[in-house]
């Protein structure tokens, strides 16, 4: 399969059924508690039977844990936002807040049944098991997405590209950057142009022409040397199983800002590059276009900083930036930030 709508549509499907499963759950539960009235009570006035009261307030906190932590995964952390209805997304953490916040409420009673019978115990002791320490993680795991070195620890840069732009994988960490596994690549983004709805490809998403980034222009986001230039390697078509190991980064080009500090644009369509090794380079100026060489799955801008000048994720360190000036959307509006940096599903563009 090479066409991204198809992936979209199984990625949908997938979040559907949660969805539909939810809404049962939540249906059910309001039907047994507030329709058919069974026969709970308030767990203040329960004596004894202090394990299911346990089970009661742990099962409950890992509730009102999800509720804290889902708008963070299923807006910041989520690989697949971008390729799933944004309707469907919302809809997803709507459900999951309605059954979480339904079953907090109702860790304020306890049911006969959980007191009498052993086997409804069990499964709340298994859920409980389970739910709890992934609450707990993935909430301890909330400021890991927005951690990123401070400004004085950061080079300043502009950003490479024009217009409406959102990032793939970016920022600090590996919840929302999966370049962060690998030393040279720290920090290193990967981003795609779209259109005014938030889509970075029409049609099928099966042909590199379909993708709003192909043929985008690229600017220098610094003044420096070009110390590395490749120009003539074809465009892959989509796959979302690359494998292009001999060229990773594709066309690409490399500018030397400062002693030992490299930033790479990788990715670019064949031919396209306009600078030379040799050239300097003003940060602004125009540098190539993008496309979809080496290693890549469906066209976009890779970039990144590291201390050679050649592709070595054996030995090369990579370095944190920010950039200088833009504006910005990680929630619901858009907010022009100054010397900032991008995390995944950020949407970005220049400031005026």
């Amino acid at each position: 399969m090479n066409s991204l709508k198809a992936l979209g549509l199984i990625y949908a499907v997938v979040i559907w059924t949660i969805v539909v499963i939810l809404i049962g759950f939540l249906i059910y539960r309001i039907y047994k508690v507030f329709l058919k009235k069974s026969d709970r009570k308030p767990i203040g006035q329960i004596t004894g039977n202090w394990y299911p009261k346990v089970l009661k307030i742990l099962f409950g906190l890992s509730m009102l844990l999800t509720i804290v932590y889902a708008p963070f995964y299923a807006y910041v952390g989520s690989a697949f936002k971008f390729i799933i209805p944004n309707y469907l997304n919302n809809l997803l953490v709507i459900i999951t807040f309605l059954v979480a916040g339904l079953e907090c409420f109702l860790t304020l009673t306890i049911s006969e049944k959980l007191i009498q019978k052993i086997y409804k115990k069990v499964i709340l002791t298994i859920i409980v098991i389970i739910m709890l320490p992934l609450s707990v993680y993935l909430t301890i795991y909330i400021p890991h997405m927005f951690a990123y070195l401070s400004e004085k620890e950061c080079y300043l840069v502009d950003l490479p590209v024009k217009g409406i732009w959102t990032a793939g994988h970016a920022g600090g960490s590996e919840i929302v950057n999966y370049h962060c596994a690998v030393k040279a690549q720290m920090y290193a983004m990967d981003i795609v142009k779209v259109n005014n709805n938030g889509q970075f490809f029409e049609g099928e998403g099966k042909d590199i022409t379909d993708f709003y980034t192909m043929g985008e222009n690229i600017y220098s986001p610094v003044s420096g040397i070009v110390v590395s230039v490749v120009d003539s390697l074809p465009n892959a078509g989509i796959t979302f199983m690359p494998m292009d190991t001999l060229n990773p980064a594709g066309n690409h080009v490399v500018i030397e800002f400062k002693k030992d500090r490299y930033v790479f644009l990788a990715h670019l369509d064949k031919k396209s590059v306009k600078v030379k090794e040799g050239d300097r380079v003003k940060a602004g100026n125009l540098i190539a276009q993008a496309g979809n060489s080496g290693n890549t799955s469906w066209p976009h801008l890779h970039m990144h900083i590291q201390d050679k000048s050649i592709i070595d994720n054996e030995n090369a360190i990579g370095f944190p930036y920010r950039f200088k000036k833009m504006e910005r959307k990680r929630w619901l509006t858009w907010t022009t930030v100054t010397n900032d940096f991008l995390v995944r599903n950020d949407f970005f563009k220049n400031a005026e």
